[in-house]
């Protein structure tokens, strides 16, 4: 602390001297007037700069204070030009606050312009990293919309039951499922069914059309279902229209239920002239055989459960079918469509066999082409012909197919014969789910913003004195920076900034809520200016903006500055919400600062006027009233001419204490003209205490106010020591069980945070998220990378086997990995090579082709052997001899790998589309036809992009996806460095990646927020210290808020950063309003610390409570998420932010806190006498014009006067002031007074009573009253005398009289500044 208090010092001298060089001051002038009024202000007295800076720092100049230089000259600076702007807003108070509301309405118009962006990839997804290179470059190669969707039913145990794997619950799966397949959807005029949306594996095409057609109509949509280890599986497939044979081939109708593909075939080939070997080999490789006929059926007596089930008609019932699940299920097409236990069933209870015995979930998946491919697949056909086909018409049928599927799966929950639960989701349900929760919810806002209304109506209301009421200022307050947040957020939109769940859901109640604190603050002190009497009525609102407008310009400042600082953090989300937030809090200080002073201008036009709070057109009858006393005529000096005044009577039931004071003076340089009113309030006797009962209206006390509540109760406790120990124990403690909290923070955020509860998502994302886990998920090989040199193909065999290790990674029953393109490719082509072996064994190839017995797999084998790679020599027929397409090591030929490709991709569908390589760039079809003679394989392009699928489980919660993506990002980075450039795809890296650098995001956007806040306070007060201390307290708060979230098991995601990044802007406001106050006040820190909490600890609650008011319709919310990620949050940091900062932070500055700007000789003193604060300013150009001008014009001799009530002050203060110069009239007078002025032209001749001024011309004053009346006049007339002749009027009289006196100087007992 010591060292930090010499940079400070350091510092300063550093600063102070480059200011001097840098700034011309003049030390004879000021920039703005100071009134006579004012030098006798108590607060001038105790909070010096605050007041006056410039005063403060010529004062400090002269050496007759001692202080801080430079921050007195930056404040000063910054007062002058905020004084002019207040009088300025005053003057033009109506035209400012029209323009004013035009440019924030032409702003809000903005807000027709904004979008909501709900995509991931954009939202969550880090700018500039891997993450969007990677997504950009599969979006190059494959194209918007690539890919298919995913539609899952996923089926629990109901109520008290634990076992889905039996019977009657398979049985309602095999229904719904069947219903979801039957779903139709009418769009543009035709029926789309789901076997026109699914995806379909492919057979090769055959010379014969007819043999293709049928083959393609049998191929049905690929389904993953626990179903496909029963016949039932059957009935998903299809399909819709059976299909129709000649009556002689002896077959029913065909679907899959009936479907014995190898007897298909076979009847086909007695029945057509067509070699069906190729369809026979196509089928075996597949594993067709007897697709699902031999499976067992659920329902023996299944009127069409097949005779070749294992359990036909059987008698013998077993209630659970676990077993037959052990060891996964097998697709229509076994060879390919192995689906493994913990794709369809999870929560599996196993027996000492490793048996499966029960399970409390199956899910069947049914996968959708995207948009993409639906557009590629029917673009051009007879279906669409009438049709203006295009990719989006394809994803408004997708949208709509999915939610009828959704509506259908759910319904069957309303069966009275079902007592499972089904559930669904949809990638339709997961977008409409992030649109409306980042939908606007106006009814939450209207309510939160209707009650903070209310609550600015209920502080701002005095029932007891209307005219004195802030209310109507703080309706308009309210409803300003509303308008504020309006117009902020318009300008986002025309600047292109989305909006998002951050935006909806934060920004308009943390952005309203920092706006009504400031409008809090410049209703408050607007108050103390008015009631103090001490401002003229033309100078409210300068000297409101003057001192108030320091604080609220340090506040924005430095919140706008923290956020748009923390955008850049390189997530977007993040990003559009710190520069959403920033620019809201420019706006909202322009409103503050250049706006809303206009309004309270208008409401001190009501007061002078008498007009009632709210309802202006009705004038009051206030107990105590401010008169204004007509303006005189202006009188040649040499006209022997009186000018008389009378003030009308007031009848009050309390003594009053008066000033007489003139009006439009100004005594020293500048052109501010003093008020033609004042602010009126009630007295008690000097010698009683203060109550809230001694006087009703009082604007501290009224009705149990909480400032004389906080000077009553509170501020006597600062002071004791005890209570420091206590609050410094108790916050360490609560550091320290923070610092616990966020230790048991987890990273992420589960999707069924983010749903309503009892709802058809929220069972299935809980159900998804407690038994499957399960994802896809892809390695992604890049173009610069040659793939058929034979070390390559070792290379990505390795890859594919280090990533089949990961044990999130499903892998088969014994335990090997899941083949890949490259080796699916590779048993193809040795299928081929062992046909091609055989024929040459058996004689049927010669040296330069084979025979007609050649069978037509070693044929193409052989056409295969004679490719050379080469286009100058493609062909070479003496390799056939001794070439082998793979070698003994599974390595491909590489000189002709990419004529293999062509050949495997287009020969081999099935096998490619399982593979799900979508290898890019795609090459020339071509398809091997039996019989034909050319030898010539096209050759595919180089490889740009492939893909390896693999299916991961086990990814039950965020902490484990985070696991998954490290272990497989690790092992891509490994072999990148050995040269092949891969990286993985699929949902989890998209959504989740974001988790793995969260943490160090967060530090890096507190650091940068906490930074721009330590540099842009250090720089605008010129105290680091102060700085540093402000810093420690926002940091205490974002810990404390931090290890809060932690302990109500909020996790780390994307919205807990960026509600612990508004912490700091939010925990500037708790403040920084305090030490501002701090360090501008007199006397040492125990003191200041008193006097600082005095004057800001209401306005401060006030705008804290406004702020929950806001936010307390999220409470009601239907999501759990928005009650506990928003609302809970944001009221921790809301009470977190008033304890530090209204009760941690006044004891830490209290303890070693900076010193004033201003100091007394004495750190023990309270306040600075006003008579070391009243300096007499020499003449200037700009003082002697101003004289002239007022001479010039046609103005009263006498400047009209005010008689206005006001506070007694305090008497060391009254003792110092009775001997100054200025103009002064006391009098303490009963509640009925009547005054007259004269003044006339002096002649030698005259009576002797009065006073004689410079220019020859006599002054009188007549008081009376009722009552005993003591009356000390020290005035100095304008345009008629200097500083060397005052007038001095004293009386004292009890019945009704008239009295004149002159040159009295005796003490009064009542002195006022003015």
């Amino acid at each position: 602390m010591l060292l930090l208090k010499k940079i400070t010092v350091g510092l300063h001298d550093i600063i102070w001297n480059c200011l001097l060089t840098m700034t011309a001051w003049n030390n004879q002038s000021g920039s703005y007037s100071y009134q006579s009024k004012k030098a006798k202000d108590p607060e001038l007295s105790t909070r010096t700069s605050w007041v006056d800076a410039q005063l403060a720092y010529r004062l400090v100049l002269k050496g007759q204070l001692s202080g801080k230089k430079c921050a007195l000259l930056v404040r000063s600076h910054l007062q002058n030009h905020l004084f002019k702007l207040g009088r300025f807003e005053q003057r033009h108070c109506g035209k400012v606050l029209i323009l004013g509301l035009l440019f924030l309405s032409l702003f809000a118009i903005g807000l027709k312009t904004s979008v909501v962006e709900n995509d991931i990839n954009k939202l969550w997804v880090e700018e500039d990293g891997r993450l969007p290179k990677e997504l950009e470059y599969t979006k190059s190669m494959l194209g918007e919309g690539y890919g298919s969707e995913n539609q899952i039913v996923i089926q629990t145990p109901g109520t008290g039951a634990k076992n889905v794997l039996t019977r009657e619950s398979l049985l309602n799966h095999v229904e719904v499922v069947t219903r979801a397949t039957k779903i139709e959807v009418h769009l543009f005029d035709e029926i789309w069914r789901i076997d026109d949306l699914c995806v379909k594996a492919s057979f090769p095409s055959f010379e014969n059309f007819l043999v293709t057609l049928l083959l393609n109509k049998l191929v049905p949509c690929v389904v993953i279902s626990p179903l496909d280890c029963f016949w039932e599986g059957s009935k998903m497939l299809g399909p819709r229209r059976p299909l129709l044979l000649p009556a002689s081939y002896g077959l029913e109708p065909i679907t899959w239920k009936n479907l014995y593909p190898e007897l298909l075939v076979n009847t086909l080939e007695n029945n057509m002239d067509f070699d069906f070997d190729i369809v026979k080999d196509a089928l075996r490789r597949a594993g067709l055989v007897s697709g699902y006929q031999k499976k067992p059926c659920l329902d023996p007596f299944d009127p069409e459960c097949p005779v070749y089930s294992v359990n036909y008609r059987s008698t013998e019932t077993v209630d659970s079918v676990a077993p037959a699940l052990t060891g996964g299920c097998f697709g229509f097409a076994p060879e390919f469509m192995h689906w493994e236990e913990d794709m369809i069933v999870g929560g599996v209870t196993r027996n000492r066999s490793n048996v499966m015995v029960s399970a409390e979930a199956v899910q069947t998946i049914i996968q959708i082409m995207g948009e993409q491919d639906l557009y590629n697949y029917y673009k051009g056909t007879y279906l669409v012909s009438s049709i203006d086909w295009s990719q989006e018409k394809a994803a408004q049928i997708i949208e709509v197919f999915q939610k009828k599927f959704t509506e259908v799966v759910v319904s069957f929950n309303n069966q009275s014969n079902v007592t499972d639960s089904v559930s669904s989701f949809t990638q339709t349900s997961l977008d409409e789910l992030i649109q409306e929760f980042s939908e606007i919810s106006f009814v939450r806002i209207g309510i939160g913003y209707g009650l903070m209304l209310l609550y600015a109506i209920l502080t701002l209301m005095n029932c007891c004195n209307p005219v004195h009421s802030h209310a109507g200022a703080g309706i308009c307050g309210v409803v300003l920076v509303s308008l504020s947040v309006a117009a902020g957020l318009g300008l986002c939109s025309l600047l292109g900034l989305p909006f998002n769940a951050a935006t909806t859901q934060i920004v308009p109640f943390l952005a309203l809520g920092l706006g009504v604190d400031d409008m809090f603050l410049m209703v408050h002190t607007f108050s103390q200016i008015c009631s103090s009497g001490y401002t003229y009525y033309q100078d409210q609102a300068g000297e409101l903006v003057k001192r108030a407008g320091c604080t609220v310009l340090l506040t924005s400042l430095s919140n706008s500055g923290a956020f748009l600082i923390a955008a850049l953090v390189p997530i977007p989300a993040l990003r559009m919400f710190s520069l959403q937030v920033g620019i809201l809090l420019l706006f909202n200080l322009i409103t503050i600062l250049l706006i809303f002073p206009a309004i309270l201008s208008i409401d001190a036009w009501r007061k002078k006027n008498f007009r009632v709070d709210v309802v202006c057109c009705i004038e009051s009858a206030p107990s105590t009233k401010v008169m204004d006393i007509s303006a005189l005529s202006s009188p040649s000096p040499t006209e022997d001419k009186q000018n008389t005044v009378v003030v009308s009577e007031v009848t009050t039931p309390d003594n009053i204490v008066t000033k007489l004071a003139a009006a439009d003076y100004t005594e020293y340089e500048g052109t501010a003209s003093y008020s033609d009113t004042g602010s009126s309030q009630n007295l008690t006797e000097a010698s009683k205490p203060s109550t809230c009962c001694d006087n009703k209206t009082s604007s501290k006390c009224s009705a149990l106010s909480l400032s004389w509540l906080v000077d009553q109760f509170y501020l006597p406790l600062v002071e004791k020591t005890w209570f420091k120990v206590v609050v410094f124990v108790f916050n360490t403690v609560l550091i320290c069980v923070s610092i616990y909290g966020i230790t048991q923070v987890k990273v992420g955020m589960e999707l069924t945070d983010i749903v309503p509860k009892e709802t058809n998502e929220y069972r299935f994302l809980k159900a998804q998220s407690d038994y499957f886990g399960f994802y896809d998920m892809y390695i992604v090989t890049k173009d610069n990378f040659q793939y058929q040199l034979p070390e390559n193909q070792k290379l990505m065999r390795e890859l594919h086997g280090k990533i089949s290790q990961v044990s999130y990674v499903i892998q088969k029953d014994d335990g090997s990995s899941r083949e890949f393109w490259l080796d699916l490719m590779v048993k193809w082509l040795r299928d081929l090579q062992e046909s091609y072996d055989n024929d040459v064994a058996a004689g049927f190839f010669h040296s330069t082709g084979w025979y007609y017995n050649a069978s037509d797999d070693a044929v193409l084998a052989y056409k295969l052997l004679i490719q050379t790679g080469d286009t100058n020599n493609p062909l070479d027929k003496t390799q056939a001899s001794y070439k082998r397409l793979v070698n003994d090591e599974g390595i491909i030929a590489s000189d002709a790998f990419y004529n293999y490709l062509t050949a495997w991709v287009y020969n081999d569908v099935l096998a490619y589309e399982v593979s799900l390589a979508s290898i890019r760039p795609e090459g020339k079809e071509w398809f091997y036809v039996p019989g034909e003679g050319d030898l010539l394989i096209p050759k595919a392009p180089s490889i740009q992009f492939a893909r390896m699928s693999f299916f991961l489980h086990k990814l039950v919660n965020t902490e484990e996806i985070v696991k998954c993506i490290r272990a497989v990002r690790d092992i891509c980075e490994d072999y990148e460095e050995l040269g092949l450039d891969s990286y993985p795809s699929g949902l989890i890296f998209t959504f989740w990646e974001q988790y793995i650098n969260i943490r160090y995001y967060l530090l890096i956007s507190l650091v940068s927020v906490l930074a721009s806040v330590f540099i842009i306070i250090t720089f605008m007060m010129m105290n680091p210290l102060a700085a540093f201390l402000l810093v420690l307290t926002l940091s205490v708060i974002t810990v404390e808020l931090f290890g809060f979230m932690g302990l109500i098991g909020i996790q780390l995601s994307a919205v807990p950063v960026v509600i612990l990044v508004a912490s700091v802007g939010v925990g500037v406001e708790f403040t920084i309003h305090v030490m501002t106050s701090f360090i501008t006040s007199i006397g040492n820190r125990q003191l200041r610390t008193k006097r600082s909490l005095s004057f800001m600890f209401a306005p401060i609650v006030h705008g804290a409570i406004s702020t929950l008011l806001g936010i307390i319709m999220l409470a009601a919310s239907q999501f759990d998420f928005i009650f506990r990620y928003f609302f809970l949050s944001l009221l921790a940091l809301v009470v977190l932010g008033l304890f530090n900062g209204l009760v941690f932070f006044p004891i830490l500055i209290s303890v070693c806190g900076p010193s004033g700007e201003v100091e007394p000789e004495d750190l023990s003193d309270s306040s600075i006498p006003l008579t070391r604060l009243i300096i007499t300013p020499p003449s200037s150009p700009e003082g002697h014009r101003a004289r002239r001008r007022r001479s010039s014009t046609k103005k009263p001799l006498a400047d009209p006067v005010v008689l206005s009530t006001i506070t007694e002050e305090q008497s060391g203060a009254s003792a110092a002031s009775s001997h100054s110069s200025n103009q002064e009239i006391c009098s303490k007078v009963t509640p009925t007074v009547n005054v007259e002025t004269t003044i006339t032209p002096y002649s030698k001749h005259s009576s002797t009573q009065g006073a004689q001024s410079k220019n020859g011309t006599r002054s009188f004053t007549k008081v009376k009253t009722k009552a005993t009346v003591t009356v000390e006049v020290h005035t100095e007339l304008p345009g008629y005398g200097g500083h060397d002749s005052p007038i001095v009027t004293k009386t004292s009289h009890s019945p009704p009289t008239q009295v004149e006196e002159t040159n009295d100087l005796e003490g009064a007992g009542c002195v006022t500044t003015l």
